[in-house]
């Protein structure tokens, strides 16, 4: 069931990611972390908007859209690590209401499983790198995807017991 009062800017970017060709949806997606991070930490607002994201599928767009092969992505890796972040910061202080056995049980484990597989291709990325240049936006973009799965696994520590 989709919720009341739902904000504006969530229904213009699940309607932008329903009507768009399914390579532009990760740049889509990433219009969510200007909504997120300009909304106060820990405020009923974020709460909301996260809840807005949630029942819109907009959560599982990003996780779709992380499993999905990095070198298809537009943007790269600087795309792929930003949805992290949005991912890992719409999870935590999420109540997922009616939804919380799958939300619990099928998408917080397959996020963290992808955040992972993420680091270990980047790793791989990084061993096969060649000028230091390339090496540095590399380990970069890692502490990016780990700082993600951090921050997922100190708001869900039940998932560190799977």
């Amino acid at each position: 069931m989709k919720p009341t009062g739902t904000d504006p800017r969530i229904l213009s970017i699940a309607a932008e990611v329903a009507k768009s060709p399914e390579q532009n949806v990760p740049v889509i997606l990433l219009k969510l972390k200007e909504i997120i991070n300009i909304t106060p930490l820990g405020s009923s607002e974020l709460k909301k908007i996260k809840q807005d994201i949630y029942c819109y599928d907009l959560i599982q767009y990003c996780l779709l859209v992380l499993s999905q092969d990095y070198s298809r992505i537009q943007g790269g890796w600087t795309t792929i690590s930003q949805l992290t972040q949005i991912l890992s910061h719409c999870c935590v202080d999420l109540e997922p209401g009616e939804d919380a056995e799958e939300f619990y049980n099928e998408l917080l484990p397959s996020a963290a499983e992808n955040f992972l597989v993420l680091g270990r291709q980047l790793q791989t990325c990084f061993i096969n790198a060649a000028k230091a240049e390339e090496k540095d936006e590399l380990l970069h973009f890692f502490q990016i995807v780990t700082d993600s799965l951090f921050w997922l696994l100190g708001g869900h520590v039940e998932l560190i017991q799977n």
